[in-house]
């Protein structure tokens, strides 16, 4: 049992790079690097990569050098739609070496599907019944908001 004066370590120990969706828009990375790693790599800039895939392969989008303790970045202005990877690194001689890889994430589209009516197909249900327009929210992501007034 932990008392009011006992800290939780802040690390794990371990070293990882996770690339999360925020929105259509937002990346979102953090990361951890062990006290080993850290130090074999003192005097080198660590750089992120986000890379999008395209054609069958992953591009660099955008490079960035934050504080490498700070442990977490947002990536603004991404494609919606697209498949993106996050690379941990350092650069050196103009070359880039890969310490961490992220899994591959896919932002969501930017607009929701609505559901419209296709004729000579009939939609179960009552007239006036929500569950086309609901079932077209869930199958895009969309988990709140008013879908639906009587």
């Amino acid at each position: 049992m932990l008392n009011a004066t006992d800290q939780l370590p802040v690390e794990k120990g371990e070293n990882t790079l996770v690339l999360l969706v925020q929105s259509p828009r937002v990346l979102f990375t953090y990361w951890e690097v062990s006290a080993a790693v850290r130090e074999s790599l003192k005097g080198r800039e660590m750089v992120l990569r986000l890379c999008m895939a395209e054609n069958g392969r992953f591009s660099p989008r955008e490079v960035v050098a934050p504080p490498f303790f700070a442990g977490d970045w947002y990536f603004r202005d991404v494609i919606p739609g697209g498949h993106y990877r996050c690379e941990l690194g350092w650069t050196e001689n103009g070359g880039f070496y890969p310490l961490l890889y992220s899994e591959v994430v896919e932002t969501p589209p930017d607009k929701a599907a609505w559901a419209f009516p296709v004729p000579g197909r009939r939609v179960a249900g009552k007239a006036g019944d929500p569950a086309p327009f609901v079932e077209a929210a869930r199958e895009v992501g969309i988990s709140s908001g008013v879908l639906w007034k009587k």
